[in-house]
């Protein structure tokens, strides 16, 4: 389900690239492929072990050993930056609402296109000891100071909710964004 919703965007484009922030055992490089994606895929992950998983299943894809500031240095840009389950670790040190703020920043610089990310929510009755349960109104503050553009969606899963920061939040003559803006007959 998690997968559906962050890759939605890249799905309707076939061959987009995307960049997998935490991707693990490139999990979500199967799910699109599955579904007809052929685009290009750069997998970073800061676990040495996962990415040994990934690179034995996938040897032909781009799986880097990186965090998300040497990416930026190092990868160029990608038409989606994804990050599924990143943020939902409490930091042992640091604030955690700092981290998201300065990583959602260098996921949208990396974005041609969006970015797409999901969240633990901090609606719900239950949180887990150690988990980070972000506030979906904070969090939409923060995507909206770094871009006029964004969608919030708490409609999948009860405990989680999804952001999209779109690149491009230009807007029309008629006050509608030019990429929501109907095309002319």
């Amino acid at each position: 389900m998690r997968f559906a919703v962050l890759a939605e965007a890249a799905l309707a484009r076939p061959d987009s690239s995307v960049l997998d922030v935490g991707c693990g055992f490139a999990d979500l490089y199967d799910w699109l492929s599955a579904r007809g994606w052929r685009g290009r895929y750069v997998g970073i992950d800061i676990v040495p072990g996962l990415l040994a998983v990934a690179r034995t299943r996938h040897p032909g894809l781009t799986l880097l050993d990186l965090d998300l500031a040497e990416a930026a240095a190092t990868t160029g840009p990608h038409d989606f930056v994804i990050a599924s389950g990143v943020f939902n670790a409490r930091l042992s040190h640091g604030d955690n609402r700092e981290h998201i703020t300065a990583a959602l920043g260098l996921m949208l610089s990396m974005a041609r296109i969006g970015v797409m990310v999901d969240f633990l929510s901090a609606d719900v009755d239950f949180q887990k000891e150690g988990a980070w349960h972000t506030d979906p109104a904070w969090a939409f503050r923060a995507a909206k100071a770094l871009t006029r553009r964004v969608a919030l969606r708490h409609d999948y899963m009860p405990f989680e909710f999804a952001l999209f920061l779109h690149r491009d939040d230009r807007v029309s003559p008629r006050n509608v964004f030019l990429a929501a803006e109907p095309a002319a007959p």
